[in-house]
C-alpha cells in the first residue's frame, strides 16, 4: 500500500525539454520553484501523487545488469544522499531526457522534478524523488468581468487530472534499484517507450504483484496461442478456464504452481502443455514465474478484465462469459446450423 496522508512536497524544479530532431533544445530553470500559494501547492500535490495507487513496482535496471551504473539511479541517489542538491541533479535529469528525445514523434515538455518527505510504502515511511513530464495541452476558457462587460479568453494548459508521463522513485531497497511506481499514458507506441526503456531503463520487480500479474496473462496467452489449436477447444471450453482460473485467483492466498494447473487446466496433457509454454513466457517477457508466492489481491483486480471471455456469433450476438462453463451447451441441428443453449434461474 502507498500512502501519502503525512507526506509533503519539499522541493520542485522545473525545465522544459525539446525535440532534437526538431532542433529544439532545453531550457533549464535557474532555480527551484517557490510555492507559497497554499491552493497551488494543493493542487500540485495531487497532480503528482494522486495518480499513483495501485503497488505496482519497479527497479532500476541497466544494459550490462549492473543498475549501479544506471544515470538516473546515480542522479536520484545523490538526491536522496543530499536533498540541497534537488536542482543541480535535476538539470542534469534533464539532459538525460533530452538525449533521449531524438524520435520524431516524441512530443517537447514540461519536466517536473520534485521531492517528497513522509510517504509510507508497504508500512515503510521513506522520502521519495518524482520525475513527471507534460507533453499534452488542453485549452481553458476564462471568462473575464471588466465593469458590466465580459470578456472571454482561451488558453493552453497542462490539466492537472491527467499525468502523461511521471514515475515515483522511493528511498528503499537501494541496493536492488530501488522501489519506483511508473506511469506512462503515451506508450501505446514502439518510440514512446523511451521513458521507461531508454530513459529511465526500469524493469519489473519479481514481487507478489507482478507474479500474479504474469500468471493471469500467461494463462491468458496460452489459451490463445496454444491450447485452441493443440486440443481443438472452442469459445465455451477457453471461458470455462479462464473463470476457474479467476475463481481460484480470488478465492487463494497463495498460489501453488502444481494446484493451480491441475486445477484450471485438469487434462494432464494441457497441464503439461502449458508447462512448456511458460518457458516460452518467460523468455519472452524476461520475467521469471515462481512456483509459490503470495496472491497480490491489487493485482487481481486490475487485471480482471483479463478473465472475462466473449463468445462472437457471426455479427448478430456477442455472449459474455462470466461463470460457470457447464450453463452453456453447444451443438448443430439437423439443418447443421450451429447453436448454443443457455441455462440461468434470474433474468435482470
Amino acid at each position: 500500500m502507498i500512502n501519502y496522508t503525512e507526506a509533503s512536497l519539499d522541493g520542485i524544479t522545473a525545465h522544459l525539454i525539446g525535440n532534437q530532431n526538431e532542433g529544439e533544445d532545453i531550457i533549464y530553470s535557474p532555480e527551484l520553484i517557490r510555492v507559497n500559494d497554499e491552493n497551488l501547492y494543493t493542487t500540485l500535490f495531487k497532480y503528482f501523487l494522486s495518480h499513483f495507487k495501485e503497488p505496482e513496482y519497479f527497479s532500476f535496471t541497466f544494459s550490462s545488469g549492473e543498475f549501479a551504473l544506471n544515470p538516473v539511479y546515480n542522479f536520484v541517489a545523490n538526491i536522496f544522499d543530499d536533498p540541497e542538491c534537488l536542482h543541480e541533479q535535476s538539470v542534469k535529469i534533464a539532459r538525460h531526457l533530452y538525449e533521449k528525445s531524438k524520435h520524431p514523434n516524441i512530443k517537447s515538455g514540461e519536466l517536473y522534478i520534485t521531492y517528497f518527505k513522509n510517504v509510507l510504502v508497504d508500512d515503510e515511511m521513506v522520502d521519495a524523488v518524482g520525475i513527471f513530464k507534460s507533453e499534452n495541452k488542453d485549452i481553458f476558457l476564462k471568462l473575464n468581468r471588466e465593469g458590466v462587460h465580459f470578456n472571454l479568453i482561451q488558453d493552453a494548459g497542462t490539466n492537472t487530472s491527467k499525468l502523461d508521463k511521471g514515475c515515483l522513485i522511493f528511498n528503499t531497497d537501494r541496493d536492488t534499484g530501488f522501489k519506483i511506481c511508473n506511469i506512462d499514458h503515451s506508450n501505446r507506441y514502439k518510440e514512446a517507450q523511451y521513458w521507461r526503456e531508454e530513459f529511465l531503463m526500469i524493469t519489473a520487480r519479481a514481487d507478489d504483484y507482478h507474479q500474479t500479474k504474469n500468471y493471469i496473462h500467461a494463462t491468458k496467452n496460452f489459451i490463445k496461442d496454444r491450447m485452441s489449436k493443440e486440443f481443438d477447444t472452442d469459445k465455451s471450453d477457453e471461458a470455462g478456464v479462464m473463470n476457474r482460473s479467476f475463481e481460484y485467483f480470488k478465492n487463494q492466498d497463495k498460489f501453488d504452481a502444481h494446484e493451480y494447473e491441475k486445477k484450471v487446466f485438469k487434462d494432464s496433457k494441457v497441464v503439461e502443455a502449458f508447462q512448456d509454454y511458460k518457458e516460452e513466457f518467460q523468455n519472452l517477457r524476461s520475467a521469471t514465474l515462481f512456483d509459490s508466492f503470495d496472491i497480490s489481491e491489487y493485482a487481481v483486480r486490475k487485471q480482471s478484465r483479463v478473465f472475462k471471455s466473449v463468445i462472437k456469433l457471426d455479427k448478430n450476438f456477442h455472449i459474455y462469459v462470466h461463470g460457470d462453463k457447464e450453463k452453456i451447451l453447444k451443438g448443430i441441428d439437423e439443418a447443421g446450423k450451429k447453436y448454443y443453449i443457455l441455462y440461468y434461474d434470474d433474468e435482470s
